[in-house]
């Protein structure tokens, strides 16, 4: 039940104004079409994956 509760903690007042903005920009370039397939960013990021 404590897990539980945790869950319903607003995280979004929890995070910083930089992730917020990087969250919020995310959702902009998602919906602008701005997106890689998961191919295409596992060969941009190989080299740290």
């Amino acid at each position: 039940m404590k897990l539980r509760e945790k869950e319903k903690t607003d995280w979004w007042k929890k995070i910083s104004k930089e992730e917020k903005n990087t969250i919020e920009q995310g959702i902009r370039d998602a919906d602008s079409g701005k997106l890689k397939s998961h191919t295409e960013a596992k060969k941009l990021y190989e080299k740290w994956l």
